[in-house]
This record gives structure tokens, C-alpha cells and sequence, in this order.
């Protein structure tokens, strides 16, 4: 598959990166860090701009996103109550990321947004919860730049031993790197809490 995206890309050039990474922020089950790691990749070998890769990754991933938030938002919850379970969203899915969401936006928005499958509903829940579209996108663009960096950045860094990275187990890491940043988050959170009521 790996060989079929990177192919896909030296043709296709920003225009399919841009689609790939409109699909991943969309939630699609779609393969856009290995895309973002292969353009890292092509651009470190003079095929691709670097500046172009990242303004069009990241006006592609925020498009996506507001995309995915406004569906949210305009569909609403009893939408994704019936029908999430067509995307894996159960209902008591879709309650427990509303209760993360509300204890901590920030940490469900930009840590979440890590996590496998978690981060596929994560824009979809916060349109549905009332968020603000600023306060999203404000959080969704520091996701976005991390994001981007590590993946662009390792596809760029490593050269011809990307693969490492996007077929290994770095994935996992970085997924549970988002987690522990989203549980430090509301533990202090929590602790801060406690502190101003006593």
C-alpha cells in the first residue's frame, strides 16, 4: 500500500495530497500520516517544495476539520445517536467522548485527535457539543501543527527508512503520547479544581 500512496503522490503531487489529508481530517478512514510522512519523503528528495507540502497539508487538514465540526454541528446528536454505529460510534462511545469534551477541550481536541479511532470523531463530537468554531480551530491548528511536524518532519529526517515510522510502532507511540498528554491535562485539571474549592 505504501508503495501504491507514494506512487499515487510523486503523480498526483499536491493536488492528492491535499484530497488525502481533506479525507483523513474528515474522519475517513483514510491513511493520511503515511501520505504526510511519503510528501516529507518526496520533498527531501527535491521532488516536492517543503513549504508548499506543509501550507497545502495544513489548509487541507483545517478544511477537513471545520468540515467535520460543521457536519457535527448542523447534524447534531440525535443524528450520530442512530447512525454512529455505522462508524463505529456506539452511543455509549459517543456519551463518553462528550463527558471527555467537557471536562477538558483542549486535551479531548488536540491530544485526542492522536488516538486511533478517537481521533476520526473528535470533530464531529465537538460540533455537536457547542463549542465555539473559533475555540476548535484555535486547538484543531495546534493538533494540526504537531501533527504535521512529526510526520512530515520524520518522513523528511529519515529518508528512505520512513517506513520505520509509519509501519512500525511508531505510530502507537505517538498515539499513546497523545493520551498521556490528554491525561496529564486533566489530572491537573482536576487537582486545580480541588485546589479552589477548599
Amino acid at each position: 500500500m505504501t508503495d501504491q500512496l507514494l506512487d499515487g503522490l510523486s503523480h498526483l503531487g499536491l493536488a492528492g495530497l491535499f484530497a488525502g489529508v481533506y479525507l483523513e481530517a474528515l474522519g475517513v478512514p483514510f491513511p493520511g500520516s503515511l501520505l504526510v510522512a511519503l510528501a516529507g519523503f518526496l520533498s527531501k528528495q527535491g521532488e516536492l517544495n517543503i513549504l508548499l507540502v506543509w501550507t497545502v497539508s495544513m489548509l487541507a487538514y483545517l478544511l477537513g476539520s471545520t468540515s467535520a465540526f460543521l457536519i457535527g454541528r448542523h447534524v447534531g446528536e440525535p443524528f450520530f445517536k442512530r447512525w454512529g454505529r455505522y462508524i463505529h460510534l456506539t452511543p455509549e462511545r459517543f456519551a463518553k467522548a462528550q463527558e471527555v469534551l467537557k471536562k477538558s477541550a483542549p486535551g479531548f481536541i488536540i491530544g485526542g485527535r492522536f488516538l486511533p479511532t478517537v481521533g476520526n470523531i473528535t470533530p464531529y463530537v465537538a460540533g455537536v457539543s457547542g463549542i465555539s468554531l473559533l475555540r476548535f480551530l484555535i486547538y484543531d491548528l495546534i493538533h494540526g501543527i504537531l501533527w504535521l511536524s512529526v510526520f512530515l518532519g520524520a518522513g523528511s529526517l529519515l529518508g528512505r527508512n520512513w517506513q520505520q515510522v509509519v509501519e512500525g510502532r511508531w505510530t502507537l507511540w505517538f498515539g499513546a503520547a497523545g493520551l498521556a498528554l490528554l491525561l496529564f491535562y486533566l489530572l491537573r485539571q482536576f487537582v486545580f479544581t480541588k485546589r479552589t474549592k477548599v
